[in-house]
């Protein structure tokens, strides 16, 4: 029987039929088995995912349910092995500095996916990338994209020499005055204190807002700099 959720298993959960289905897709290798409430075995749902995974792997419990899901009506739970990736230096990246919010985290994979980037890089410590929160909140952006934490923005830069654009407030360069070299990497903050300085250099950003109101949500500016940079390539 499936435990709840620990950062310390080997592996972890999806809530839902929609990012059940994206998991068994895209992490065919990862997944184990699926649970499947009572309540849903005349759903199109459950027709579908017998058609996708042996019967030995489903197995409809409302026990499962009961000890572990998040909200009423998920369902299904599909449970996965975690992965690792590594990015593709190639490509540009998304780097987040210390995000300790799980919707955020999540939220930041689906737009990421959104805007056509496969490429995440989490500075530690940060939230875990596979706390079954997360999963929810990216819609199974998580199974579609290469996620890979360091230890130190140092760490990373090393391993992925390029040109790097630390969006912060304090800095007269408007986003759209700025000419993205590619490939490069797009830096966001913790949620609270931002990017600590020694991550800032000549390429600072800055989102252009009102003054009436203090700063902008963290996955807003990470859509609204993913979305230049689309629209730049």
């Amino acid at each position: 029987m499936i435990q709840k959720y620990s950062k310390d298993l080997d592996y972890s959960y999806t809530e839902g039929f929609f990012p059940t289905f994206e998991m068994i897709q895209f992490k065919r290798d990862a997944f184990r088995m699926v649970y499947v409430s009572s309540d849903a075995v005349d759903s199109d749902g459950y027709q579908k995912l017998k058609s996708l995974v042996p019967a030995d792997k489903i197995v409809v419990s409302d026990k499962a349910f009961n000890k572990i899901a998040s909200k009423e009506n998920a369902h299904v739970i599909g449970v996965f092995n975690k992965f690792d990736n590594t990015l593709d230096p190639k490509e540009n990246h998304l780097v987040m500095v210390n995000p300790s919010d799980m919707g955020n985290l999540g939220n930041a994979m689906r737009s990421l996916l959104a805007f056509g980037y496969h490429d995440l890089a989490l500075i530690t410590p940060c939230a875990d990338k596979f706390n079954p929160k997360v999963v929810r909140a990216s819609m199974g952006a998580l199974f579609k994209i290469r996620i890979e934490e360091f230890s130190s923005f140092d760490e990373y830069i090393a391993k992925y020499p390029r040109e790097f654009y630390p969006f912060v407030l304090d800095t007269s360069k408007p986003l759209h005055e700025v000419t993205f070299q590619k490939p490069c990497s797009l830096v966001f903050g913790n949620e609270a204190t931002g990017l600590p300085p020694e991550i800032h250099n000549h390429n600072n950003v800055r989102i252009e807002q009102s003054d009436e109101v203090d700063s902008l949500n963290l996955t807003t500016s990470i859509a609204i700099g993913l979305y230049e940079l689309k629209m730049q390539n």
